[in-house]
């Protein structure tokens, strides 16, 4: 077993709860806020999630993001340079347009794609590497062990969310795992 299989099983397991919560939304649940207008919609949170997700994985495997190499960023109605890695304003959370939930769901799986192939390929001894995807609020360069666990700890919570605000949504509790 590598050093990547644990996180790897993790993406997997949360992954599939991930696409349960967004499946068959409209654009209008997507854009919902139900705790009020200062809080973040599924939309949103699922974006934000999958465009963390491919910047870290990209970054890790030496590759131009699938934001742009795969030109996901004309699928959102976007531009190259948008980034949604954090410090996101909330006139720009509600101005975000989500598309659809097929959407957000297609990106994921993109992206999820790349994380699968670096965390398959990770040896042991890159755990302890100084990682290229260190964020620039770090107070100091991350291994690739902390990159990954905070990436993974991120997507758990964001992940968590969309399930949470989903059931809040469709009025039926819970719609995790």
């Amino acid at each position: 077993m590598g050093a990547g299989t644990v996180p790897d099983a993790t993406f997997d397991r949360v992954g599939g709860i991930f696409l349960r919560a967004l499946d068959g939304l409209s654009i209008e649940q997507l854009r919902k806020q139900p705790a009020g207008p200062e809080s973040n919609p599924i939309g949103w949170i699922a974006f934000h999630l999958s465009r963390v997700h491919d910047n870290t994985f990209s970054t890790l495997l030496g590759r131009e993001q699938a934001w742009k190499e795969d030109k996901w960023y004309e699928k959102f109605g976007l531009t190259p340079e948008t980034t949604s890695l954090g410090g996101s304003t909330l006139d720009q959370v509600r101005e975000f347009d989500p598309i659809s939930a097929e959407v957000l769901a297609s990106y994921w799986k993109a992206v999820r794609t790349r994380s699968h192939e670096y965390l398959e390929s990770m040896a042991d001894e890159d755990i302890d590497k100084l990682s290229p995807s260190s964020p620039p609020s770090a107070p100091e360069p991350e291994t690739i062990r902390l990159t990954i666990a905070r990436v993974t700890s991120d997507a758990s919570q964001h992940i968590g969310q969309v399930a949470y605000v989903r059931g809040l949504v469709d009025r039926h509790g819970w719609y995790g795992a």
